[in-house]
């Protein structure tokens, strides 16, 4: 009896042993294996069931914040749908641990190593038509951000790539995978070793119809990208400038990092929500030949002073309108200041450095002076200083310099005044102009991750501004030496007289190139100077007389 129940049991396992073997929906297969390489293995039964998939390519881990927004964007407004969401990443590119763990929490995200034809460019994009167990597939760059269910996109016809009239390449493609397309693609790539993939994909016939931009995608398909704008330095960033478009992508960027609790909290978190979601980005600028003033004030001992100071800019007919940056909450607007509707207090909610730089509803001038309440520049200086800007409006133009310097192999720096030397590398905001273009990206399009240690350091907003400035534009900070002595009355208890103020700004210049700017010195050493022209000084010579 007792051999006979042995002989039963082991036939009742061994035919469960087969059952899980050979039918998958009885098997709990992990769609990320970690194997003893610390690699990541695709498991093939995690995807058989399903007949359409979403598909993107990290092919530089540069990339990855930008795909695993691209990714979330498509999670958030299409939801948990009847497809997968594949990600190919070619064994060549190095993966952290805390990269995998963002990939892991997105959820049901698959991971495919690419091999082997992970050497090009298109190699990776090429392998989905190796799927075959998949009737169609959405392949997308992280230059898609969805704002809406991208469902519809599955029902698009195969072998249709979706891009603008301008775009040189396909960042959005709906694809039918082949095994004979996959092996001639791949033939064309071994020979050729590289191919860009409109090339190929035209090259070999497949008819791929090219369709506009459909409603609910956001495409950067420009060089100018939301999450590189700050660092792009080319004289053409307006051309590919688009503000609304960009702020999409980086609140969806926070949601990111709330979602991946990869956020900390701290007290004006909510700050640059709260500003940007009342501001309109589309608003232009159309008044040229004047400029509206962006004064700060905190301190309550200069609050006296205030009001003549307002009264000295007003009578500049280039002054179109004196905005107050009321920086304290707690101290109150005295009338005083409120001479006439040229003045305009902006009172904020947030107590911040940043605040300096949030964009203006009012303003409408092209051109933005930005000054501390304890500087008094000649009028006539002022307006030279604005015809200075006129002549280069991408640039940082203003009255005190400022060098640095950055050693990328030990990620040091060090900032100082520029005196002795003859050249410098910034401008401060004790007394500059700047496109007004620039308060919105500041204040809505960097990462506010920025702010933050700004916040907490209370100090160096005008070190990131420089750098936001020539980062975005390529154009270096210009300096202008006024006719007459520039007066100011912080010298004397301003917060730069505390000894740790220049180590601190040391600091936040090497924190803020390593941690925003990759490494790289947005930042550019420049000396030349701009006067007013007055005709040189010549005397009379003589040949007798010697000249050392």
């Amino acid at each position: 009896m007792q051999r006979k129940f042995y002989i039963l049991a082991v036939t009742i396992g061994c035919t469960l042993l087969a059952l899980i073997s050979f039918h998958p929906a009885l098997r709990i297969d992990p769609i990320f294996r970690q194997t003893s390489q610390s690699s990541v293995e695709w498991s093939e039964d995690s995807v058989v069931q399903t007949k359409t998939a979403f598909a993107t390519v990290i092919n530089n881990p540069a990339m990855l914040e930008a795909s695993v927004v691209s990714i979330y964007s498509l999670k958030k407004h299409t939801g948990y749908g009847d497809f997968d969401i594949l990600v190919l990443v070619p064994e060549n590119v190095p993966l952290s641990n805390q990269s995998i763990l963002q990939l892991e929490k997105l959820g049901d995200v698959i991971w495919i190593p690419s091999s082997p034809y992970s050497n090009a460019s298109c190699g990776s994009i090429i392998y989905l038509w190796s799927l075959t167990s998949y009737e169609k597939i959405v392949y997308f760059t992280p230059d898609v951000l969805f704002t809406q269910d991208a469902d519809p996109l599955l029902r698009v016809t195969s072998h249709s790539a979706i891009i603008p009239q301008s775009a040189e390449s396909w960042p959005l493609l709906v694809l039918k995978p082949d095994k004979t397309i996959f092996n001639t693609l791949t033939a064309e790539l071994e020979r050729t070793q590289e191919l860009a993939l409109p090339s190929i994909l035209t090259q070999y016939s497949l008819r791929w119809k090219v369709e506009g931009v459909p409603e609910g995608v956001f495409l950067f398909s420009g060089p100018l990208k939301p999450w590189a704008f700050h660092y792009y330095s080319n004289s053409d960033w307006l051309k590919y400038y688009d503000p609304v478009a960009f702020y999409n992508w980086r609140t969806t960027q926070q949601e990111v990092q709330a979602f991946l609790e990869q956020d900390s909290e701290w007290p004006n978190q909510a700050r640059q929500r709260t500003v940007c979601d009342a501001y309109d980005p589309t608003v232009s600028f159309p008044v040229q030949d004047q400029f509206s003033v962006l004064l700060s004030t905190y301190t309550p001992e200069r609050i006296d002073h205030l009001a003549s100071l307002i009264e000295h800019l007003l009578q500049s007919p280039s002054v179109h309108t004196v905005f107050v940056t009321w920086h304290n909450p707690n101290l109150e607007v005295p009338k005083s200041i409120l001479i006439n509707d040229r003045v305009r207090v902006l009172r904020q909610a947030y107590d911040s450095l940043n605040n300096r730089f949030n964009p203006v509803s009012e303003l409408v001038t092209e051109a933005v002076y930005i000054m501390d309440d304890d500087v008094l520049v000649d009028l006539d200086d002022l307006s030279f200083t604005f015809l200075a800007w006129q002549s280069q409006k991408d640039s940082v133009v203003g009255h005190f310099p400022r060098i640095h310097s950055y050693d990328p192999v030990t990620q040091t720096a060090q900032y100082k005044v520029s005196r002795p030397t003859t050249f410098y590398s910034m401008i401060l905001t004790k007394s500059m102009f700047i496109r007004s273009e620039y308060l919105y990206a500041y204040t809505c399009l960097l990462d506010p991750a920025l702010h933050h240690i700004i916040d907490n350091q209370l100090n160096c907003e005008d070190i990131a501004f420089s750098m936001l400035a020539t980062g975005l534009s390529g154009a270096n900070a210009v300096h202008v030496l006024p006719s007459k002595p520039i007066v100011d009355y912080g010298l004397a208890k301003g917060i730069s007289t505390n000894t740790k103020h220049m180590p601190a700004r040391s600091k936040c210049v090497a924190d803020f190139i390593t941690q925003f700017w990759n490494a790289k010195d947005p930042l550019k050493v420049s000396h030349v100077g701009v006067t007013p022209f007055q005709l040189p000084q010549i005397v009379r010579g003589k040949w007798s007389k010697k000249h050392s």
